[in-house]
Parts: structure tokens; sequence; C-alpha cells
């Protein structure tokens, strides 16, 4: 009986073995376009990726523009609050030499200078038609009068 039982076993675990799955081969999908169609949806996946990938690239290099841009723009404000910092010491300074007392200072202490007395001061008017001639001295009449000399002798030539 232990063998019956033992060859049924193996019949049926033979069996098993044996039998295949069915496959049922049914016209469409993918495998049934024609070339042509196979091409084109080819192409189409081709180009979405190639898409999609230029989207990509254009993306980061304007991310990167933009961190370069950004950089440049921090290095000119730090140039211009170092030339406005700059610009405020120069006219602090300005101001306190401009200032009158110190001025004054300056020119009594640095360069001996002394406040003109009233007195010392002395006004001139002058009329429309004054002229103001100032004297010459030796040199000056010497010249003159080889100028004059020179003027005759030339004069003397003209008929």
């Amino acid at each position: 009986m232990a063998s019956a039982a033992a060859s049924s076993m193996n019949t049926k675990h033979r069996r098993e073995e044996t039998v295949q799955p069915r496959v049922k081969v049914i016209k469409g999908g993918r495998y049934g376009m024609s070339r042509a169609r196979q091409a084109f949806s080819t192409a189409g996946m081709v180009l979405v990726i190639a898409l999609f990938m230029g989207l990509l690239v254009s993306i980061v290099a304007s991310q990167a523009r933009i961190t370069e841009l950004s950089g440049e723009i921090d290095a000119t404000r730090r140039e211009l609050t170092t030339a406005q910092s700059y610009y405020d010491y120069l006219s602090s300074s300005m101001d306190s030499i401009t200032n009158r007392t110190s001025v004054q200072d300056v020119a009594e202490g640095r360069l001996g200078l002394v406040k003109a007395d009233p007195s010392q001061v002395t006004y001139i008017r002058l009329e429309d038609e004054s002229v103001i001639e100032k004297g010459t001295g030796s040199t000056g009449k010497f010249l003159e009068s080889i100028k004059a000399a020179a003027l005759s002798l030339i004069d003397s030539f003209d008929p």
C-alpha cells in the first residue's frame, strides 16, 4: 500500500512538472505596431527627454548666473559702503578745516599772519577813464629808446 501511495504521489508530481502554463497570443500592443509607428514613438520619447534635459540645464545655468551676479552685487555694495564712509570722513575733515576759527588758528599759528588793522587799509576809487601807468626803470627807458630809433630808421627807408 505504501508503494501504491508513493507511486501515485510520483505521478502527481510528474504531472505538475510537465504541465506548462497556457499562453494566449493576441494581436496589438506595443509589439504589434508597425516599424514606422515604433520609430515615431521612440523619436517622441527622445524629444521629450531632450526637452526636459534642456530645461534642466537652462535652470542650472540660470541659477549659476544668478549666484555669480549676486556675488558681484555684494562686492559692489561693499565698495559703495567703503566709498561712503571715506566721503563722510573727508566731509567732516573739510568741515573742521574750513571752520573759521581753525582757519584763523592755522593762519596765525603756522604762518605767523596777523589781523590787518583797519587803519592800514586804503581804498582807491578810480574814475571811468583813469589809467594807471607803471613806471619804467632805466632798463625799460633804454629799450624804449632802441625801439624808437629802430622805428625811425625803418621810416627813413620808406620813400
